[in-house]
């Protein structure tokens, strides 16, 4: 159990120290990958499987977050 985290971490940290040499590089054969990265890191994450596990969904939809807000002007700024 251990020996298989420590070599998961080490090739996870493996990967992102590539990643970070890629990005800094500026080279033109890695922008390809390095914008496949980001699209892939900043648009496929969602919680809601987990929340469905964990089972907060029910008790998420039931929250009214709206009411947190009414009260709330909107604030001017100026010298």
């Amino acid at each position: 159990m251990a020996k298989s985290f420590v070599r998961n971490s080490m090739l996870a940290l493996g990967v992102f120290v590539l990643m970070a040499i890629l990005v800094y590089a500026n080279v033109e054969f890695a922008e390809p990958v390095t914008e496949y990265v980001s699209f892939v890191v900043t648009t496929n994450f969602s919680v809601q499987p987990f929340l469905q596990r964990v089972g907060l969904t029910e008790k998420w939809e039931s929250w009214d977050l709206g009411s947190l807000f009414e009260g709330w002007s909107e604030a001017t700024f100026g010298w």
